[in-house]
């Protein structure tokens, strides 16, 4: 595999660059933290990418960056309000990753905080990430459903589609719960 900082320096980026690279670095731990550390680098460009990757990782098996997910959820707090499209992709990674109750209740924390940004592509991750996160994390519910309720009254037509896409995962998720039980 070609290193990894070049092919996120290359030209071309996309959506099906994203997903690709993801494919090939899943089940390579050394990849991973090769990822990893270029989300801390300093090169906004790479960590912008880099940040694309690991949603597209976590789409496909997020345990492979749960050893990862307080120093991403620290990465997440503290970046600046410049890098939209990084704090976009790791607002989904994070919630994605969270696995103890501590980690969900702080990454939900970063989801109410991102609910308020200025940029809409970062909104529309607050609201899949509490939403992601409320599955999980019962005592998230009623935040989450509040904000589901008011991006569906005041969002753009995108928080709109979140809210429903979150709607729709709670219902299967109900619909799975209700036919393993009874």
């Amino acid at each position: 595999m070609e290193p990894l900082r070049r092919q996120l320096r290359g030209h071309g980026w996309g959506l099906g660059r994203a997903r690709s690279l993801a494919e090939e670095i899943c089940g390579d731990k050394a990849a991973v933290r090769a990822l990893v550390r270029d989300l801390f680098g300093e090169d906004v460009g790479v960590r912008k990418r880099a940040a694309d990757v690991a949603r597209r990782i976590t789409e496909l098996d997020g345990r492979l960056l749960e050893p990862y997910a307080d120093e991403l959820a620290g990465l997440l707090e503290t970046l600046p309000i410049e890098e939209s499209r990084t704090r976009w992709h790791l607002g989904l990674v994070v919630p994605r990753v969270a696995r103890t109750r501590m980690q969900r209740l702080r990454a939900a924390r970063t989801m109410s905080l991102l609910a308020e940004d200025e940029s809409k592509v970062v909104r529309c991750s607050a609201v899949e990430g509490l939403g992601l996160l409320a599955l999980q994390e019962a005592s998230l519910r009623d935040e989450a459903e509040e904000m589901i309720e008011r991006f569906s009254r005041e969002g753009t037509k995108a928080m709109k589609c979140r809210a429903r896409a979150v709607q729709r995962l709670w219902a299967r998720s109900e619909r799975r719960k209700n036919d393993y039980c009874g």
